[in-house]
């Protein structure tokens, strides 16, 4: 009897592997409905990886979609899938964090790219606004008084 309860719990929560995500954003996703937001691959214990999955952008949100292949039926099937609700909820849950980790640092760089790039335009002029800065300052200045005595008395 003890035996038939450790198998019933085994089974009903079975043991999830360690895994990680890599997610690969698209550059520029389009900006229509099914859209492919990122690629991704995730790697399940160490021994084990899947590659080819995509974050895609639905009508509800965006959504992990397994591998597919056509088949001869022209209709798209999964090449490899979890087999339990648990492991599918697993996988779509560190894709998923892993994409937003991905677009929270796409943002950070994208601020401190900003921030550069505003930083820059104080401290530097462009140089035709140098050269009107020169001709203005020039302008401005009472002529030199020259005499042509000195001119000659010099030589």
């Amino acid at each position: 009897m003890n035996e038939n309860m450790t198998q019933n719990t085994q089974e009903q929560a079975p043991l999830l592997p360690n895994m990680s995500a890599r997610v690969y954003p698209v550059n520029d996703p389009k900006q229509e409905k099914g859209s492919v937001l990122a690629n991704a691959s995730v790697d399940l214990g160490g021994c084990f990886a899947v590659t080819g999955i995509k974050i895609v952008e639905g009508r509800d949100g965006p959504f992990v979609a397994m591998p597919q292949r056509m088949g001869r039926d022209k209709k798209y099937r999964d090449i490899c899938f979890p087999t339990t609700a648990a492991m599918r909820e697993a996988i779509n849950t560190v894709v998923m964090d892993t994409y937003r980790g991905e677009l929270e640092q796409q943002a950070v760089r994208a601020a401190q790219a900003v921030k550069r790039l505003s930083g820059r335009g104080a401290e530097k002029p462009s140089v035709r606004q140098a050269l009107q800065n020169a001709a203005r300052e020039t302008a401005a200045r009472p002529a030199p008084d020259v005499s042509r005595d000195m001119d000659r008395g010099a030589r």
